[in-house]
């Protein structure tokens, strides 16, 4: 899996530009939530990286794609400060509505980046509503700053590191799916993760609020892949994630400092730039083990220090594993019958 960590000789100009472009962006969106510990800053190098590796070309729609998903993290904080969370039947219906929508978006290249800030924020507000509805701001308000750092940084990276001429943005590709397979994928995903979300706002689970975030992400992967595959692939990208996280985790414990931190940070982000680039046909494999990897670390990316929480996370992240292989299993069964 690692075997091209050591030939160096196989990198050409633009794996190399890629390589880079993924560390010095990925690499400063640490630095910095680290070191400012803003609200959700963990959340700046995980969406940094996915759109580094899900958009490796740029356009000024990406900046409108931000705000668009500023002016929705205002209107969703907008609705929840009415107290809709209070009335759960109409609040999980309009939850259920949007988060279709998001997932219908993701079929279209054009509003990934949209749909993915809109996924993320649906969970994370209201979660946080519910427990505490002054913090609900400062929460939106960090999720927000997470995503200018994040797209911030990808844009700056792609003035230093940019793609060959050849390779310039040429406008966003219209969808490939024709709309009733798009919407039957959305309804698929919905399928998958809406259970698990009812359950948590019922029962007001917050502690497993990284796992639900994560699992609203994932669940769309089942959609286009054998049950078999999408196992397979959840399989590997996580016990892939919780291997390096744990192996980091112990490193940092011999000396738990910033500095420390930072280092082993830095060092795990360089590896990951460099297997996802070297290894194009895994490079979705390493890219969720990234996203896994960091819902792991969880809050300590804010604080430089690790927290009690992280074998927590571990036994989360393989329910996580058990629940999305069974409902790829369970689903692909009832669609053959």
């Amino acid at each position: 899996m690692f075997d091209n960590l050591n030939s160096i000789a196989d990198i050409d100009k633009a794996q190399e530009r890629r390589i880079l472009r993924y560390i010095s962006a990925v690499g400063s969106a640490t630095f910095l939530a680290v070191l400012f510990n803003w609200p959700l800053a963990f959340c700046a190098p995980l969406l940094t990286a996915k759109f580094i590796v899900d958009k490796p070309q740029f356009h000024i729609l990406h900046v409108k794609q931000l705000g668009f998903a500023l002016v929705s993290t205002a209107g969703i904080g907008f609705l929840l400060s009415t107290g809709l969370p209070e009335y759960k039947f109409a609040f999980l219906t309009l939850f259920a509505g949007l988060l279709l929508w998001g997932y219908y978006l993701f079929t279209d290249p054009k509003w990934v980046m949209f749909a993915t800030f809109l996924i993320i924020e649906l969970i994370l507000l209201p979660s946080v509503t519910i427990i505490d509805q002054q913090a609900a701001v400062d929460v939106g308000m960090g999720f927000a700053f997470s995503g200018i750092v994040a797209v911030s940084l990808y844009a700056i990276s792609h003035v230093y590191f940019p793609e060959e001429a050849d390779d310039e943005f040429k406008g966003f590709p219209p969808s490939p799916l024709p709309k009733h397979v798009r919407w039957a994928a959305a309804v698929r995903a919905l399928m998958i993760s809406f259970p698990l979300v009812c359950v948590y706002f019922y029962f007001q689970l917050s502690q497993v609020l990284l796992s639900v975030a994560f699992i609203l992400l994932l669940s769309f992967m089942t959609t286009s892949e054998k049950a078999g595959k999408t196992s397979i692939f959840y399989i590997l990208s996580n016990l892939l994630g919780g291997a390096v996280a744990f192996v980091a985790f112990l490193v940092m414990s011999f000396s738990p400092n910033i500095y420390i931190y930072l280092l082993v940070m830095l060092l795990v982000v360089t590896l990951f730039g460099r297997v996802i680039y070297l290894n194009p046909q895994k490079a979705p494999i390493f890219a969720t083990a990234f996203t896994g990897f960091s819902v792991l670390m969880g809050t300590s990316m804010s604080t430089g220090a690790l927290d009690d929480k992280f074998f927590v996370r571990i036994f989360q992240l393989l329910l996580v594993t058990i629940y999305l292989v069974f409902m790829a299993y369970f689903i692909e069964g009832r669609e053959a019958k």
